[in-house]
């Protein structure tokens, strides 16, 4: 095949009926795939009948089910496609959503995968469709696009073309890894790659609450956010120990540079807050406070204001002292940590009128109280229990 060749990998496991509908959208692509593998991953319903009219166009992989991860990995290994374009067997690309990505490739030549949006819809019982926007999206210049999804995701497989080459480099997807295994594998490929982005709509994902995961290890809908979260703290670990801290500033600067040091060190506590991995963040915010005696600068400041914008998390985040008490540590640790507390704190105003428009007088007092003394001047402020993150 040739070096614009695509392959589309479709993943199933008992969703015959949301199959066909996002395999129908993949057939319908102004510009047709070379190449469509649909891998079915032990699937116990109807799928493969409802496969039989599309054998003409698609190929068709069975195995035991053994998870989305090693599904993919099967098809990898298989594809003669020189683009990968991975898509959810319960989401719809507009039509042209191929012909889009591979229109940025080209005039990127530089770029070893192209990125867009999606939006959001549910249907409801009655058949009715309700919409939704994208939900959290970045406009993440292609430097420091790998900073940005470290923070959160924002970019999905099916709106992303990968060359095959990249998927060599980042290596298979995680088999260990129930939920999260996109989010994993965006992480190595942005680590290793460079992007194209594009704000064009590319797909539609869907929103529902069928199960998740393996037939051994189904996840409800229930505790979905519960599992994202603890998969999310397992790979950011990883993650903590194995990226360099060069990684985390953007790719055209180094460490080397002026300064470059303390900001890395913020992005990552950041980072780590946000994947409430607060032993790692409490250790580089105090090697962040201490490092310099100079004021944060505008893009520190920037930097330290996401501190607490995570999707998940923040209202048991603020409930455990020892955050609460990290960050009062951090203030009196230097004037550069006072200024860091201080930033992040004045950040959160929108959080405590969030807390009150969802009804949660307590959390938006507590969340005042906390800004409040945490914007005064160090030598006002009584002084608190140390954290126990500050002492390990």
């Amino acid at each position: 095949m040739s070096a614009n060749s695509v392959t589309v990998l479709i993943p199933t496991f008992n969703r015959a009926e949301l199959l066909v509908e996002a395999l129908d959208s993949i057939l319908a692509q102004t510009c047709r795939p070379d190449e469509i593998i649909v891998i079915n991953d032990g699937s116990t319903d109807d799928t493969i009948a409802r496969l039989e009219p599309y054998r003409n166009d698609i190929e068709i992989l069975n195995q035991d089910n053994a998870g989305k991860s090693a599904a993919l990995n099967k098809a990898l290994s298989l594809a003669k496609g020189e683009l990968i374009w991975v898509f959810d067997d319960d989401d719809i690309a507009e039509p042209d959503a191929l012909e889009s990505l591979l229109g940025l490739l080209e005039a990127n030549p530089e770029a070893d995968f192209a990125y867009g949006r999606h939006d959001r819809f549910e249907v409801r019982p009655n058949g009715r469709v309700k919409w939704r926007d994208t939900g959290y999206w970045r406009k993440s210049p292609a430097n420091d696009f790998l900073y940005e999804s470290l923070l959160d995701m924002f970019a999905h497989q099916p709106g992303m073309l990968v060359r095959k080459s990249l998927y060599w480099k980042a290596g298979p997807f995680d088999e260990s890894l129930i939920r999260s295994q996109d989010y994993d594998m965006l992480l190595r490929l942005a680590r290793h790659g460079r992007p194209a982005p594009t704000e064009q709509i590319l797909f539609h994902q869907r929103q529902h609450d069928l199960p998740r995961g393996t037939a051994e290890n189904v996840v409800d809908s229930a505790e979905r956010d519960a599992v994202w979260q603890r998969y999310d703290r397992e790979i950011f670990s990883r993650i903590y120990r194995a990226f360099p801290l060069g990684k985390y500033l953007p790719a055209d600067t180094s460490l080397t540079e002026p300064g470059m040091t303390r900001r890395a060190l913020i992005r990552r506590g950041i980072v780590m807050a946000r994947k409430n991995l607060w032993n790692e963040a409490s250790a580089d915010f105090h090697r962040a406070a201490r490092i310099s005696d100079k004021p944060l600068t505008d893009e520190e400041a920037a930097d330290m204001r996401s501190t607490f914008m995570m999707k998940y998390g923040f209202d048991k985040s603020l409930m455990n002292p020892d955050v609460r008490n990290l960050f009062f540590d951090i203030k009196h640790a230097s004037p550069v940590g006072a200024q860091m507390a201080r930033t992040a704190a004045r950040a959160m105003v929108w959080r405590v009128r969030l807390a009150l428009q969802n009804g949660k007088p307590a959390l938006a007092f507590r969340l005042a109280s906390l800004i409040a003394r945490l914007s005064m001047p160090s030598n006002h402020v009584s002084q608190e229990v140390p954290s126990s993150f500050a002492r390990r």
